[in-house]
């Protein structure tokens, strides 16, 4: 058996589909990464991020930025003893950058890959580019997650076809479907040896029970680490759940913020929903000082948006970043000494003026 598939990194979790910060200037933004990794590591307790993928609107990004993007959630789990398992998506506009893009991936140090097959395939092309990948790039070790998500399918078909994936599956390692399509997704399961979450939010606790999924890639991971909870939760117990009194307790809670984030979904139905969500994670880490966000997508969020996530408690708490710039301005205050106390003077004699 191959070892790719036998990998601690395909955990049974809540794998976040984080953000990808940039700054004013369309850079990525490296800091805002940085910030990202101790926010989800040490306040939300999250164990694995889904990167550089739908949410983190890779179709955005140049290979470039990719890559940069890639190398900045390495570096910054890196120094702080690398808490997260990183899944980075290397999926681009042909077969060969792809195909670099896992290469420079691997040399990184990426616990799992994953690519959008009908991105940049056609359907009939899928398994002969996973066998290559598996063979000529990937290697025996490197976890391969299939990403499909009808969004992110430029063919005729949206939907990859198990039977396509079934027939490679000696290469394939887990399986990410965001089709929303049960049917569909039970197919998928019936794939043996490799493992499936689900990118279906909702169906989270289905999933798990049901499918013997490994868990969700589901966004509001993003804001919040109920998700994550919970399906460790799950697994942990297996068939015992059903009257556990922590699951009752994080399943009421999850069903409530998930409620929240469609409540205000279905009051934009001209926005695509991905963009709506990109919105809404991109404004409430703004809030949380966590990053500076987009203003193309924070712009699609109205006033009531606004007051409603707040009130819902979207805003992510982070008093590790907070103690942090506090120190900092700290320092700097210090650092400046005389000659800030009179910079300050001076400029408020100007403002008088």
């Amino acid at each position: 058996m191959t070892n790719h598939k036998r990998s601690e990194a395909l955990i049974r979790d809540n794998i976040v589909p984080v953000i990808t910060p940039k700054t004013k200037a369309g850079h990525i933004d490296v800091d805002a990464v940085a910030k990202l990794v101790q926010l989800h590591a040490k306040s939300l307790g999250t164990k694995a991020l889904f990167a550089v993928g739908g949410l983190g609107r890779f179709h955005e990004l140049s290979d470039e930025d990719r890559i940069r993007a890639a190398t900045a959630w390495i570096s910054a789990n890196k120094k702080l003893g690398s808490p997260l398992r990183l899944f980075l998506g290397a999926t681009a506009e042909s077969s060969e950058a792809t195909l670099e893009n896992m290469r420079k991936y691997l040399e990184l140090g990426a616990d799992v890959v994953f690519f959008a097959p009908l991105y940049f395939l056609r359907p009939d092309d899928v398994a002969a580019f996973i066998e290559k990948a598996r063979e000529e790039v990937l290697g025996p070790n490197m976890p391969l997650l299939i990403y499909n998500n009808p969004a992110f399918s430029r063919q005729e078909e949206k939907n990859i076809d198990p039977e396509t994936l079934r027939g490679c599956s000696s290469c394939i390692s887990a399986i990410k479907d965001s089709s929303m399509d049960h049917e569909l997704y039970c197919k998928f399961a019936s794939i043996e040896d490799v493992a499936l979450y689900t990118g279906n939010e909702s169906a989270l606790i289905d999933a798990v029970r049901r499918q013997g999924s490994h868990g969700s890639v589901g966004g509001l991971g993003n804001v919040t680490g109920t998700a994550a909870k919970l399906a460790r939760q799950l697994v942990a117990l297996g068939d015992d759940e059903d009257d556990d009194p922590i699951i009752a307790k994080l399943a009421a809670k999850f069903n409530k913020e998930n409620a929240a984030l469609h409540r205000v979904l279905k009051k934009h139905p001209d926005i695509d929903a991905g963009d709506f969500m990109s919105a809404i994670y991109h404004f409430c880490l703004g809030e949380a000082g966590v990053v500076e966000p987009q203003e193309e997508l924070v712009e699609m969020l109205t006033e009531e948006d606004r007051k409603f996530l707040r009130k819902e408690g979207f805003i992510p708490d982070q008093p590790m970043i907070k103690k942090e710039q506090k120190s900092s301005q700290k320092r700097d205050n210090e650092a400046g000494g005389d000659s800030f106390v009179e910079n300050k003077k001076i400029r408020g004699d100007a403002a008088a003026q």
